[in-house]
C-alpha cells in the first residue's frame, strides 16, 4: 500500500474552501467517514476535525484523473480561510 500525498508534494494549492473540485474527506476516529464539496459544507466538516485523531483528505479532480492528499493542521492554517476570516 503506497502513502497518502501530503500538499508539499503537489503544486500551488489555491483555495481549499471555495474551490468545488477540491472535495475534503474527513475520516473520525471512529471510522465514520463524510465529504463536502461547497464552502459552507467544508466549514463544518472542518469544525469537526481533531487532529490527534481524524484524518482529513483532500480529493482534487482533474481533467482526468483525482489526486488525495492527506492534511494536517499545518495545512489547515496555510490554505484554509472559513467564513469571515481575513
Amino acid at each position: 500500500m503506497s502513502e497518502l500525498r501530503t500538499l508539499e508534494d503537489s503544486a500551488p494549492v489555491g483555495s481549499l474552501r471555495t474551490d468545488r473540485a477540491k472535495t475534503l474527506i474527513l475520516v473520525k476516529a471512529n471510522g465514520q467517514a463524510s465529504f463536502a464539496k461547497s464552502a459552507g459544507e467544508k466549514d463544518l466538516l472542518v469544525q469537526g476535525y481533531e487532529s490527534a485523531t481524524d484524518l482529513l483528505m483532500l480529493a482534487w479532480t482533474g481533467n482526468f484523473s483525482t489526486d488525495i492528499f492527506l492534511l494536517t493542521q499545518q495545512d489547515l492554517d496555510r490554505h484554509y480561510r472559513p467564513a469571515g476570516s481575513p
